[in-house]
C-alpha cells in the first residue's frame, strides 16, 4: 500500500513490509507405510507392526517422542471392477498409518533414509522451518515499522507539513513463514543417501502507521 493521507486530513497513514530471510534449521518429513490383505484386522496388524519398526528406527537416529506424532490411520476396502458381475467386489482391506516427525535438518536425511529402510513405503513432502521464529519475525516488523515511518514522513515533506505523533501502529497480520517444500517418495529398495537442499526462508511482516499532522 502506498502511503496516503487519511480520510481525517489531520492524519497520515502507510504501510510497511519487512523481510528477512533465515536458513532453516528445522525438517518436518512424514513416512507411512501402507499394507493391504484380505482381512481387515490382517491388514491391521501387519501395518503395526509394520510401523513399529519404523517408529524404532526414527527414534535411533536420536529422534525424541515428542518429535514424532501419528498424522494418518486409516482403513480402506480395496475393490476392482468385476466383468461378470459388472459391479465392484471387495479383494480385501488396505492399512495406512502416516507419521510426521520433526528433525535437525542435518539429521533429517538420515531419519529418512532409516524409515524408508525400516518398512516405510510411502512418504509425503519434506518441508523446512526455523525453530527460532519469533526471532526472525520481530526483525521482520522492526524493518516494516522503519519503512511505513519513513514513508509519512517522505510525504509529509512533500506536502509541506510538520507530524506530530503516531496515533496509530498495527500489526497486518500474524501469519507463520511459509515452509519449503520438496516432494520424495519412498522405494521398497535399497536407496542411496537421500540429498536435499534447504535452501533460505522468507519471513514477511507488515506494520500499519498513522501520524497526526501538526495544526498551525
Amino acid at each position: 500500500m502506498q502511503p496516503r493521507e487519511a480520510t481525517d486530513t489531520r492524519t497520515i497513514e502507510a504501510t510497511g513490509k519487512g523481510v528477512v530471510r533465515a536458513k532453516p534449521d528445522v525438517a518436518v518429513l512424514k513416512l507411512g507405510v501402507t499394507t493391504q490383505a484380505e482381512k481387515p484386522a490382517e491388514a491391521v496388524d501387519q501395518n503395526a507392526k509394520r510401523m513399529s519398526k519404523v517408529i524404532a528406527a526414527v527414534k535411533a537416529q536420536g529422534i525424541p517422542d515428542t518429535a514424532i506424532q501419528t498424522s494418518e490411520l486409516q482403513l480402506d476396502r480395496v475393490t476392482k471392477w468385476d466383468e461378470d458381475l459388472q459391479t465392484d467386489v471387495l479383494v480385501g482391506y488396505r492399512a495406512t498409518n502416516v507419521i510426521t516427525v520433526r528433525s535437525p535438518v542435518d539429521t533429517a536425511v538420515k531419519v529418512f533414509d532409516a524409515g524408508v529402510a525400516a518398512g516405510a513405503n510411502t512418504a509425503g513432502g519434506l518441508a523446512f522451518a526455523v525453530d527460532d521464529e519469533k526471532k526472525y519475525r520481530r526483525e521482520a516488523l522492526a524493518q516494516a515499522t522503519k519503512v511505513a515511518v519513513e514513508d509519512i514522513e517522505a510525504v509529509a515533506k512533500a506536502l509541506g507539513v510538520n507530524l506530530d505523533a503516531v496515533v496509530q501502529a498495527e500489526v497486518m497480520e500474524a501469519t507463520e513463514p511459509p515452509l519449503y517444500e520438496s516432494q520424495f517418495f519412498a522405494m521398497d529398495h535399497e536407496l542411496a543417501a537421500t540429498p536435499i537442499v534447504p535452501g533460505q526462508l522468507e519471513i514477511t511482516s507488515r506494520v500499519r502507521v498513522r501520524y497526526t499532522i501538526k495544526v498551525p
